[in-house]
């Protein structure tokens, strides 16, 4: 199994096409990628639908039907088409245009995540090159909002239906090739407290609503120390970190208003509202300070739980060998400090996931993904399809 120079090509070609379809999200704008990915697979001849779950925002959903198709087993290839936004920091390359340097590709999505879904692109070409022995359906979600929640997988998983075949997925996610099996939970909240405004020179006669979210990011700090006392075995250490601050509007002006988003990393044991919980003790001793203190909390995207399954389940043993076979690495199963859509097709749709990409870096400057990587990630996936859908490959 190797790859053609033209499906090389074709696997470059799709990449840079999608890194200049703009998804920042906010506000997403998934659904010119969407159309593509339909389109692409559509050609190949596989059933695909556009999922449209609010203006803009929509899923591309691709079946390809094998033989026994209703019997199984079934192969779920996962991805998503949002990417975050490029920030104001100065990027040597366009972000929203690929450019090919020093055997990687540069662009926002290359590795985070658009990498992935142009390989199992690439895969899925490869694996239809020759489906004698395929049984079972393969089914590729190339999903919308991730970044913010993973309302595309959460809206394919509510519209799936019931599916008694043995049903497995692998999410596509920067992982250096390296199989995960575990994730950590993720809350994000936004407290925001209101104060009075006044002139500078008086600030006894107003409120000034930047002291208590200082004082909070000061909380925040301290609180990150406490949970380094907590460990899990294989997820480490719960986190908490205060990320965005806004307030105030000019240098001369008392600000009646001020606003702290903060991000928190879950382990087992610990459920959606622990960070709830934990600011409440900072709201308590402020109250205790000033009986008129007030302040709002607000959810920002979707809590993620943490998540995590068994090393000995069939779709994690068919990842290790199919990353040996093509490749000549023998791995281990880890566990991710990030969060992914795995929750959701673990808790929501009860499926075995693993995590497995191109790439490694998110969410940077100069983004960018190896070429070999995403060639590497497009034979693994397709050894994948072979392994699970073959009838004499997958005994699970």
């Amino acid at each position: 199994m190797g790859l053609t120079e033209e499906l090389k090509a074709t696997l470059l070609q799709e990449l840079c096409d999608l890194i200049a379809i703009d998804t920042s999200n906010p506000p997403g704008r998934e659904l010119e990628a969407a159309r593509f990915v339909h389109g692409r697979m559509g050609s190949l001849g596989a059933l695909c639908s556009l999922q449209e779950f609010s203006p803009g925002r929509a899923n591309a959903v691709c079946r390809l039907p094998f033989s026994r198709p209703e019997e199984g087993p079934c192969l779920i290839f996962n991805s998503h088409l949002d990417v975050v936004p490029p920030g104001e920091a100065s990027w040597t390359y366009p972000p929203f245009e690929a450019h090919i340097a020093g055997e990687r590709v540069f662009g926002r999505g290359a590795s985070d995540d658009k990498g992935s879904v142009a390989a199992m692109m690439a895969a899925i070409r490869l694996a239809l090159q020759n489906t004698e022995g395929l049984r079972g359906e393969l089914i590729f979600t190339a999903v919308a909002a991730e970044e913010t929640g993973g309302l595309g997988t959460q809206f394919w998983l509510e519209n799936r239906g019931n599916d008694s075949r043995s049903v497995m997925a692998i999410i596509g996610e920067p992982t250096h090739l390296m199989p995960f099996i575990a994730h950590k939970g993720v809350s994000r909240r936004k407290l925001s407290v209101r104060g009075r405004s006044v002139h500078s020179s008086a600030p006894s006669q107003g409120r000034n609503a930047i002291y208590p979210i200082a004082r909070l990011a000061l909380f925040i700090e301290e609180l990150n120390e406490r949970l380094a006392q907590k460990r899990d075995p294989l997820l480490g250490v719960p986190v908490v970190s205060a990320n965005v601050i806004r307030g105030g509007v000019k240098d001369n002006v008392i600000p009646d208003y001020c606003e702290l988003h903060m991000d928190r990393r879950r382990i087992p044991g610990e459920d959606s509202a622990q960070f709830d919980r934990e600011l409440q003790e900072w709201i308590r001793d402020m109250a205790a300070r000033d009986p008129s203190f007030r302040c709002q909390v607000e959810v920002l995207g979707a809590d993620k739980e943490s998540v995590a399954i068994s090393p000995d389940e069939p779709i994690v043993k068919a990842v290790i060998e199919s990353i040996y076979e093509m490749t000549g690495r023998r791995e281990s199963p880890q566990a991710l400090i990030a969060a992914t859509d795995m929750t959701f097709l673990v808790h929501q749709g009860h499926i075995p996931t693993v995590i497995l990409g191109p790439g490694y870096d998110s969410h940077i400057v100069d983004e960018s993904v190896e070429i070999r990587q995403l060639e590497d990630a497009a034979l693994i996936y397709a050894r994948l399809i072979s392994r699970v859908l073959g009838a004499d490959g997958f005994k699970g």
